[in-house]
């Protein structure tokens, strides 16, 4: 049994991405609450995977004014979208990277913090995806997994901590409840 909830999971397709800005996402989770969640260092290393079109990259780029946010996708087009959209914010601090979650293209203990919202579920792997942010965060790093009500690939709370504590992170804090919550933790 692999875990998949009878669909075969992946990433969004890039087509379907506009409507991931849509202002009633603020409703479910805003991008200042999550900034508020992670609270991070103003001079953080932080790495975003599956942006997807940016909604939440922008807020947590302004929460690491002498940082750098670092966004890494599997789809070109889906940076291009985020790309786009923080510039015309106006935000520079942040690095754009084509690659897999599952084996990616950074150096080890480089990041102090990284994050994924409603991306999880698309992982083919989520324990692989789960240690290779191990490899990359530094010890005592941040990794924050946020799960969305309305995401089919969703995980429930007690599965995302079992794969976090399997993985080798200490849970620290969860925030929300029922279908979307955030569960941070520490490498």
């Amino acid at each position: 049994m692999s875990g998949h909830h009878g669909h075969a999971a992946g990433p969004m397709p890039y087509t379907r991405a506009r409507h991931l800005l849509h202002p009633l996402r603020g409703l479910i989770l805003s991008p200042t609450a999550l900034a508020r969640r992670l609270d991070l260092p103003p001079d953080a290393a932080v790495l975003e995977i599956g942006p997807g079109p940016g909604y939440f990259s922008v807020e947590i780029a302004r929460a690491i004014p002498e940082g750098t946010l670092w966004l890494l996708d599997i789809q070109p087009e889906m940076l291009a979208m985020a790309q786009e959209r923080l510039e015309r914010s106006g935000i520079r601090n942040v690095r754009y990277v084509e690659g897999d979650a599952l084996r990616l293209p950074l150096e080890a203990g480089s990041f102090d913090a990284a994050f994924l919202v409603a991306v999880l579920g698309e992982l083919p792997d989520a324990a692989a995806g789960l240690s290779e942010l191990h490899r990359v965060l530094r010890p005592g790093g941040l990794l924050s997994v946020t799960e969305q009500v309305g995401d089919p690939d969703a995980r429930p709370l007690h599965e995302v901590r079992r794969l976090l504590e399997s993985a080798g992170y200490t849970v620290e804090r969860t925030f929300g409840r029922g279908r979307t919550f955030t569960v941070n933790a520490r490498r």
